[in-house]
């Protein structure tokens, strides 16, 4: 199996391990931290009972390369297509002036440019995977990206989000 065909797995068995919940099959991150679920071998025919074990009854979790025929008690609630793109040139970044680290103390401004703008999961404890960047303005967060998924050698760039009076500005 190549390292993005299963990126959650990579990631929690990697550089994310410390947050790993789980065991040498199925593992997911905490539930403040991200929606999502890994599985080593969806033929191993014990998958779903362990999964069952992991997340609990009535959970939501996303998970990547599921079969489409699911075993009783099991319902997709909803799903949708990932797109990867892949940089294979060597990135010269140029520097932001604007741009600010974001952290903790910023987590209640994180969590309503997500609200408003809907890039996808960004939980409390979502900024604690990787760097997440932000841009103010008149004291207010209007443009923020970060690091989610981190499978060795790559990056989750995720909660890209800016507020539409700000878009089309190059931030």
């Amino acid at each position: 199996m190549q390292v993005l065909d299963n990126p959650a797995w990579f990631s929690l068995t990697g550089p994310h391990a410390r947050f790993a919940l789980g065991d040498d099959l199925a593992r997911r991150y905490p539930g403040d931290v991200a929606p999502f679920v890994a599985v080593r071998d969806w033929n191993d025919p014990g998958v779903w009972d362990r999964l069952h074990r992991l997340v609990g009854p009535s959970a939501e979790i996303g998970l990547n390369g599921a079969p489409d025929a699911l075993p009783d008690g099991w319902e997709v609630l909803g799903g949708g297509s990932g797109v990867q793109l892949v940089e294979t040139d060597v990135l010269s970044p140029r520097p932001e002036p604007e741009a600010v680290l974001l952290g903790a103390d910023d987590v209640p401004e994180m969590l309503a440019i997500v609200e408003r703008n809907q890039p996808g999961p960004f939980l409390p404890r979502t900024h604690e995977l990787g760097r997440y960047i932000g841009i103010r303005r008149d004291g207010r967060l209007i443009a923020m990206a970060g690091e989610r998924l981190h499978p060795s050698g790559w990056t989750e760039i995720s909660a890209v989000s800016v507020d539409a009076d700000h878009r089309r500005q190059g931030l």
